[in-house]
């Protein structure tokens, strides 16, 4: 009988563990949970600049840590619709890195714009002063007359109301 080798299974296993530590993290990741990839830190900033080229997003985001570029190739459309300048954006990043290529994208806060006014107020007439515009805000205004699909209770007035 042949002694078994326990060598040729050793190195296989090793040479399979490097090769997968190295290329397969990147095809893992998105299936596996947080806890089992440990920390990714969270890399907060805003959108100072944004292009795209091709199938390609850049963003130019400022953050507390420095200035860094993402650039996103998949999704990059819905990308281009959801982020604009000037927003806050959200990533995790295993790290701080100043080129980073499809981050995960946790959170956008959208610009905060000048409260629109509401529409009477902000549709002047061309002729009229303010004042003019505040004496009709003034005046009240003239009863709606029923229309004939309401029905109307009428009191009874010639009994007395019980309590």
């Amino acid at each position: 009988m042949q002694k078994q080798s326990y060598v040729a299974p050793f190195v296989f296993g090793l040479i399979l563990g490097i090769l997968c530590t190295i290329f397969l993290p990147k095809y893992v990741r998105p299936y596996l949970p947080e806890s089992i990839m440990g920390k990714a830190i969270v890399v907060k900033g805003t959108v100072i600049a944004k292009q795209k080229k091709a199938n390609t997003l850049l963003l130019t985001v400022n953050t507390s840590q420095g200035a860094l570029l993402a650039t996103f190739d998949k999704k990059v459309d819905e990308t281009n619709l959801l982020i604009n300048e000037q927003d806050t954006i959200e990533f995790t990043l295993p790290k701080y890195l100043p080129f980073i290529e499809d981050p995960k994208i946790i959170r956008v806060v959208k610009e905060q714009q000048a409260a629109p006014e509401l529409a009477g107020s902000s549709a002047e007439p061309a002729g009229k002063s303010t004042k003019e515009m505040k004496q009709q805000q003034d005046k009240p205004l003239a009863p709606v007359p029923a229309s004939r699909n309401v029905t109307t209770v009428k009191p009874d007035r010639g009994r007395p109301l019980r309590r």
